[in-house]
């Protein structure tokens, strides 16, 4: 064995001779005046005339980054192309050069490519003239001192990997831009998130760096997570690629990196792939499930739920919600096999009961609320937000205890979801059950360290019922900003805490979004709910002392 080694390590010396001009890649030489690459006895490896120049553009500017608006203008004359040119060109660069690991030729997130050259090779010549004997003695060092890193970390104390995905890049084409949305990543999270050994950002907090210009660097730190995903999507009518790669936060270390080409149906078998191969990528052990496929008619059902609840997101507002019931209607005559728009349309009218933005005989919507959601988890009976779907109609029709078993689902489908956990946590602030809910909130703010809007809404509206007022306070303001709709529980908390002014100019904002509420309206919908032992009670008296008509 020890012979055979030797005999390699001189072989590799006697081909280790360049050209002053010539660099050194791995296992081949490049011509940096010409891009060519040559193996170690000579022979030219076949690439392409656009990747010969991407890596000649590249060798040019070793160790800096080039942008890929940079390598179209110097390859291409700034001709118009397609967008993933420059990737392909990338790819087979290092398919030619072996950089399987992407450290020789380095992607630089939402910057560009950058050129890495090895060790100087006066390094390498003066190892190579080392003694054999003392050659593999350092390589037997060598080995110990990683064996010893290993272990090292091998301690109790490291912690769970934090995995944050961010939106992926949409490359398709006109008219198939935006088909996708962000269905690729949402459903990746997702998929991740059944691993327990891992925790997951939400995308409410992930997707917030959208086209940011910040390094992923700084964005795990600001996310408070070890590793970032990052991609891209590309649909032609048919068939999708995705491209993905794993980044380590910490030092920007491309960890893993693949590019899956399927047909749309097979969109969530690649989603659980790409989650397999990260889990196993961060040292999670595999999850070993089947996976159901996706019609071209289910997808596009997605999609409406995906704009739908983006929309209300962005601004929560009755006009974005009578829109959503509108498009949600279409989904459910259009794609009826679906179960999106089913669960999209019951969560649009529970939004639009509890808040009064609908019109109609009440018990009867509230009933077409529950069969919406009902149907929504026979169609499709691993969907978390069916299950979130099922617990709001249960919660708004008085069944809080069938409501939180019902959320406790979606979260065992999804501990990701921000919008399940919050629903979970209402339930509990209904049942009097204020200190699991504020436990709740606290585990939802590990995977939404941005804090959206709902997850302090909640919060104070526990702190309050705890009777913690301050606290709520402080809990309300935490955020930047808040829905016209949020003025009703910031006037109970201003009432709570003795600031009778505050509270009623809080409640006359509401009022002037909301003119037709009273008293008696909110005491008739919250008594199906509300059970704490005098929260209720506590509520109307705040409502009404804030100026709210009685009714």
């Amino acid at each position: 064995m020890i012979v055979q080694l030797e005999g390699e390590i001189l072989r590799f010396a006697k081909r280790n001779n360049l050209k002053s001009s010539e660099i050194r890649l791995g296992m081949v030489k490049v011509d940096p005046a010409t891009g060519r690459i040559y193996d170690l006895e000579g022979n030219e490896a076949e690439l392409r005339h656009q990747s010969r120049e991407v890596l000649k553009a590249l060798a040019e500017n070793q160790g800096r980054t080039v942008s890929r608006e940079a390598l179209i203008d110097e390859v291409w004359s700034g001709r118009a192309v397609a967008a993933d040119s420059v990737a392909q060109c990338i790819a087979e660069i290092r398919r030619v050069v072996g950089d399987s690991e992407k450290r020789l030729v380095e992607t630089v997130p939402r910057q560009g490519y950058r050129l890495i050259l090895p060790v100087p090779d006066a390094a390498n010549v003066g190892l190579l003239n080392l003694p054999i004997s003392l050659l593999l003695v350092a390589v037997l060092m060598l080995a110990a001192l990683i064996g010893a890193y290993v272990l090292a970390r091998s301690d109790d104390t490291v912690h769970a990997p934090v995995v944050a995905v961010l939106p992926f890049e949409d490359f398709s084409f006109a008219p198939h831009t935006g088909f996708l949305s962000d269905a690729i990543s949402e459903n990746i999270i997702t998929a991740l998130a059944r691993f327990p050994q891992m925790t997951v950002i939400s995308r409410r907090s992930s997707f917030q760096f959208r086209d940011s210009p910040q390094g992923i660097a700084e964005i795990t730190e600001a996310l408070g997570a070890d590793f970032v995903l990052e991609g891209s999507q590309q649909y032609n009518g048919s068939r999708l690629k995705i491209t993905a790669q794993l980044i380590e936060g910490a030092t920007e270390a491309h960890i893993w990196a693949d590019e899956i080409d399927v047909p749309l149906s097979a969109m969530l078998e690649a989603n659980s792939e790409i989650s397999r191969k990260i889990a196993l990528a961060v040292g999670t052990s595999v999850i070993d499930t089947a996976e159901a496929s996706m019609t071209s008619g289910d997808v596009s059902a997605l999609m409406i739920s995906n704009a739908a609840q983006s929309r209300i997101m962005r601004s929560f507002t009755r006009e974005n919600l009578l829109t959503n019931i509108e498009e949600q209607e279409k989904s459910i005559r259009n794609y009826p096999d679906s179960a999106w728009g089913f669960l999209g349309q019951a969560l649009s009218l529970r939004i639009g009961l509890h808040y009064g933005w609908v019109d109609g005989d009440e018990s009867a919507l509230r009933e077409r609320m529950y069969n919406l959601a009902r149907r929504g988890v026979e169609l499709d009976p691993n969907n978390f937000l069916a299950y979130h779907a099922l617990g709001r109609a249960l919660m708004f029709n008085g069944e809080v205890e069938d409501a939180q078993r019902a959320f406790q689902r979606g979260i065992e489908l999804n501990p990701s979801s921000t919008i399940v956990g919050n629903g979970l946590a209402v339930s509990q602030i209904y049942m009097g059950k204020t200190d699991e809910a504020l436990q709740t909130l606290a585990n939802l703010e590990r995977i939404d360290p941005l804090k959206h809007f709902d997850l302090q809404w909640n919060k104070a509206w526990a702190l309050w019922q705890k009777g913690e007022c301050d606290k709520a306070l402080d809990a309300f303001k935490s955020v930047p900003s808040m829905p016209t709709a949020a003025n009703k529980l910031l006037a109970a908390i201003h009432h709570c805490v003795g600031d009778e002014n505050a509270a009623a100019l809080a409640m006359a904002n509401y009022l002037s979004e909301n003119p037709d509420w009273t008293v008696a309206r909110v005491r008739d919908m919250e008594t199906r709910m509300w059970n704490a032992s005098g929260a209720l009670e506590r509520w109307l008296t705040a409502m009404e002392e804030a100026g709210m008509p009685h009714g």
